[in-house]
């Protein structure tokens, strides 16, 4: 597309409406919680910038990605203190449960337990992930609704194409759920659409995918006493977790590889349940003792979920003014719990940057610049890499699925 609109904006259906946005925004991002993080930490660094925020969450799709460690508190508070007087107030009110400590089975059959009261930052959350991420997008809309001028956008839709104009800044094509189509020129894009990375792959980011594993889920009722810990068993064939949810709901989770028998007997509900009680000591004693049950409806499903670990440079080129951020720059095994921590706190930085390129604060030696956010994500990718690698060594089983592990890490 040329800085005028009207070349390269591709075929549209005849059904669609087609608006142009000439004007360039400043940054255009997908409105998962590592987008809304960024939104939050742009606009408190350049309260006078503008941005086009993209909505595509399914509120009836079911998400993993419960466990939130308490120092994000902190980060909350950075972005903005209502966010994290939000999550007080959703707690207290029964919306999220806190984490009283983690209990696993992994070196020893011996159970190993840390308690929430021994650490400073005090205890985490298990949280109901669909209203975590929802109060981060009523907070970005509220800064929209509280801006007279319409130069911040929250758009319900999907990322169809990106294209770079003329002029150097992108064209975004986003077509909405009614099936009309808006395009929108943007200085700068943020792509933080989780695991598909969709943005990046449309501009050809370079990854790093790993062997893809699966997460089988099982939403259980509980009726009787409340155990507040994050349990982790490791098993000859894999490894499994459950925690506490609200309403009196908890989850299991078997991760697996795909290669593996053990996969595609998880898929069904009664072979789950019978490989969780032969697997499982801690986690079958908690179904049992508390009376946890098969719901009904949508959450009885097993919910059958790829896990590819993505490791892809924050930054793709700095002079194409594009990064990705959350799990579209690097996606994490689920042992590490890292998820959301690192997600908040990649936006928080990202946003900082942003704020420092649009108002001309940026320096070269600025501890905020590009290069230092992409050796910040670096940092994190070697981090995490070396104590995966130590974590998965440590496990007291060497079958398959454990050896394929160990022969990566080597």
């Amino acid at each position: 597309m040329t800085s005028s609109g009207s070349s390269r904006v591709g075929k549209i259906h005849k059904s669609n409406i087609l608006r142009y946005f000439p004007d360039p925004t400043n940054a255009v991002m997908n409105s998962f919680d590592a987008g809304c993080a960024t939104t939050l930490s742009l606009i408190r660094n350049a309260p006078q910038t503008s941005f086009v925020l993209v909505d595509n969450s399914d509120p009836t799709q079911f998400k993993i990605g419960e466990s939130l460690p308490p120092r994000a508190n902190q980060v909350l508070f950075q972005l903005s203190p209502s966010v994290s007087e939000r999550l007080s107030r959703d707690t207290a009110q029964g919306h999220h449960t806190r984490c009283a400590g983690n209990a696993s089975v992994w070196q020893s059959p011996v159970l190993q337990e840390t308690f929430s009261i021994m650490s400073p930052y005090g205890a985490g959350w298990h949280l109901d992930r669909h209203a975590f991420d929802e109060s981060l997008r009523e907070h970005v809309r509220s800064f929209c609704a509280d801006r007279e001028a319409q130069d911040r956008l929250f758009v319900k839709g999907t990322f169809s194409s990106v294209k770079k104009n003329d002029d150097g800044t992108w064209a975004m094509t986003v077509t909405s759920e009614g099936m009309a189509t808006q395009v929108y020129s943007a200085k700068w894009i943020v792509d933080a659409s989780g695991r598909q990375a969709s943005v990046s792959r449309k501009v050809r980011a370079p990854g790093s995918p790993a062997s893809p594993s699966t997460h089988v889920y099982q939403l259980g009722a509980k009726t009787i006493k409340v155990d507040g810990r994050t349990l982790i068993e490791a098993s000859k064939i894999g490894w499994w977790y459950s925690s506490r949810l609200p309403d009196q709901r908890r989850l299991v989770a078997f991760h697996t590889d795909d290669c593996d028998a053990a996969a595609k007997s998880a898929r069904n509900k009664e072979a789950f349940l019978d490989m969780l009680h032969e697997d499982t000591k801690y986690i079958s004693q908690s179904i049992l003792v508390n009376d946890y049950r098969s719901m009904i409806g949508t959450n009885a499903k097993i919910h059958d979920a790829p896990v590819l670990e993505r490791r892809s440079s924050c930054f793709w080129q700095s002079g194409e003014r594009w990064c990705a951020v959350g799990d579209a720059a690097m996606a994490f095994d689920p042992l590490s719990s890292q998820g959301i921590i690192t997600a908040l706190r990649g936006g928080s930085s990202v946003g900082v940057m942003l704020a420092n390129q649009m108002v001309g604060r940026a320096t070269q030696a600025g501890p905020e610049d590009m290069e230092s956010v992409a050796k910040v994500f670096e940092e994190v990718r070697v981090d995490y890499e070396k104590n995966k690698s130590y974590f998965y060594t440590q496990s007291m089983f060497c079958g398959a699925f454990w050896s394929r592990r160990t022969t990566q890490n080597s």
